[in-house]
């Protein structure tokens, strides 16, 4: 009969302690972190990009198999454009080359669909959408800001059960949204990337 106090007041204590972890535990956040370098795939727009990515899971955002991620991507570009400059009536039409380097910044909204996994290894479709806004007009005769829309797959593998590293593919089209006209002189890009998952 001595025993039952004690025993009951433990379990009041573990019930307690468990109660305690669980806010935390829900609290927890996943968070991503991809660093992504890409290349141009057309000749007259010699573009290298770099790519930071810092996203977060918006988990009351989710919808059926989609997972959706908002953050912040940071980018840094540097090379060469190339467009028709002059007029053809006035003998002035010529090919010109503009030096097309910034660095630029913005809101994201990414999603991911995972298709497979077996063990720890996985597979999905990633998307994304920013804004970014440049420190000068990018590419050379566009503007300061630029819309980014990146599309691949994703080969991830679990460390653990709060850990991934992944791989990426990724193609990437950046562009002000202004039309096809010499004010928008969008450029695509493909590349790839690594990624670290956790959370915390």
């Amino acid at each position: 009969m001595l025993l039952l106090p004690a025993l009951s007041g433990n379990a009041s204590c573990q019930a307690q302690e468990k109660a305690n972890v669980l806010p935390e535990t829900q609290a927890a956040r996943e968070i991503i972190v991809e660093l992504e370098e890409l290349g141009p795939i057309r000749g007259n727009r010699q573009i290298r990009t770099t790519n930071l990515h810092f996203l977060s899971r918006m988990k009351s955002l989710d919808s059926g198999v989609f997972k959706l991620y908002g953050g912040l991507t940071v980018s840094r570009a540097r090379g060469t454009i190339s467009y028709r400059t002059g007029s053809f009536e006035a003998g002035t039409l010529k090919n010109e080359t503009f030096d097309s380097n910034a660095i630029g910044a913005g809101p994201v909204l990414a999603a991911r669909v995972e298709f497979a996994r077996s063990g720890n290894v996985s597979a999905s479709v990633d998307g994304s959408a920013g804004v970014l806004l440049y420190d000068r007009d990018f590419p050379a005769g566009a503007s300061r800001y630029e819309f980014m829309f990146r599309y691949g797959p994703t080969l991830s593998y679990r460390l653990n059960g709060g850990q991934e590293l992944s791989v990426t593919l990724r193609g990437m089209h950046v562009s002000n949204g202004q039309g096809f006209n010499t004010h928008n002189p969008e450029y695509n890009a493909a590349g790839v990337g690594v990624q670290f998952l956790g959370v915390f």
